[in-house]
């Protein structure tokens, strides 16, 4: 009878286990976040450098609710006549959407990635006001210690209404 018993219990916890870890997984996968691009510009100067605008959108689970929120981000990427990335700023919002209504900024951070060595990153800031998360940051490039070129950058990443990011 205890061996019956204990045969029981034990096929009971593991049952409990596996159910335990199919719902962590799911959950697991349901909560992953997957970053989408929604638009590219690029804008070319006169040397052949130019600077790529990308703004993506970082989608979750959709909710029926009518207030939401939605992350995503905006990057300034500076490249050279070779299209060769010398750096990246990048500026990171979270709003919360009061579907048709309203949005509203609600976090803001930004990352720097310096892909070349002669540029450097002079300051940088994000700051967020309504449905909007702002950065702002300066970047200067020396040879031999000498400026040789500046390069300041405003990024504004907006949520409209309606959860759509530009």
């Amino acid at each position: 009878m205890k061996k019956l018993l204990t045969l029981l219990m034990t096929a009971a916890l593991l049952t409990a286990s596996f159910t335990y870890a199919s719902l962590s997984a799911h959950a697991a996968a349901s909560d992953s976040v997957h970053e989408t691009i929604i638009s590219k510009t690029t804008e070319y100067f006169e040397d052949g450098s130019s600077i790529t605008i990308i703004v993506s959108e970082e989608s979750t689970a959709l909710t029926h609710a009518s207030e939401y929120s939605k992350s995503g981000s905006k990057h300034y990427v500076f490249t050279d006549k070779d299209n060769n990335e010398l750096w990246r700023f990048t500026v990171h919002g979270t709003f919360t959407v009061n579907h048709g209504i309203s949005a509203t900024c609600t976090e803001d951070s930004y990352d720097i990635d310096i892909s070349n060595s002669a540029w450097h990153n002079e300051s940088a800031s994000t700051y967020h006001s309504g449905n909007q998360a702002i950065g702002d940051a300066v970047f200067i490039e020396k040879i031999l210690f000498i400026t040789t070129f500046t390069q300041d950058c405003n990024v504004v990443l907006s949520c409209d209404s309606n959860g759509n990011l530009s």
